[in-house]
């Protein structure tokens, strides 16, 4: 049997990883960051707590893998839909239609709740505090002016932008919060719903 060759390797090695930070995602999502131990980590993936050392130094560069793609994707996520060659009203409804099914479904709702302690946890490592912080500006560099334009285009219903844009963000986290409370019974809000919010009236 020949051996396996270095392209075989690196599948197998990105699988393994991937299956760690699926599992991680999981348990950092119902436990916080604090409470979680490698070895929660390792029993979801249902790997040898050794090997996740393998892959990871500890359980706060796992954590900072994950937050960083949570927050990387909805940041990518407003500022191509806002930047898009279209009219306000368009360019929201492509950010909400977007990110809402993103809030739950599959994994999705997990991802919304690792960005949730990315903002509000004094635990998170301090590189995912940093990001956090960059990240918190794409209300007032994106989401609020869009907003704003919407308003003076009579598109996007009067109101205080930045209020809107918070209610907007909001809205979504609780539906990823309602659905990893168990919301599969629930009849969750789609995006047509959440963007009545904008509609002039």
């Amino acid at each position: 049997m020949s051996p396996r060759n270095e392209e075989t390797n690196k599948q197998i090695r990105d699988e393994r990883r991937d299956q760690i930070l699926r599992a991680a995602l999981q348990v950092f999502a119902r436990k916080g960051l604090t409470a979680t131990k490698i070895s929660d980590i390792a029993a979801a993936a249902q790997l040898s707590h050794g090997l996740i050392y393998h892959y990871f130094k500890s359980k706060d560069e796992i954590f900072t893998v994950l937050a960083t793609q949570a927050l990387d994707t909805s940041a990518n996520i407003i500022i191509q839909a806002s930047n898009l060659p279209a009219t306000p009203w368009e360019r929201l409804k492509t950010m909400t239609e977007a990110i809402v099914p993103a809030a739950y479904q599959g994994i999705g709702p997990y991802y919304f709740l690792i960005v949730v302690q990315a903002f509000t946890s004094e635990a998170v490592p301090p590189q995912v505090k940093e990001l956090a912080a960059r990240q918190s500006t794409l209300y007032t560099e994106h989401l609020v002016p869009l907003i704003r334009e919407g308003q003076q285009r009579g598109e996007i219903a009067a109101g205080d932008p930045l209020q809107l844009a918070v209610s907007f963000t909001s809205m979504i986290q609780g539906i990823a919060i309602e659905k990893t409370l168990g919301g599969e019974a629930l009849p969750l809000p789609t995006a047509e719903i959440i963007l009545r919010l904008f509609k002039p009236a």
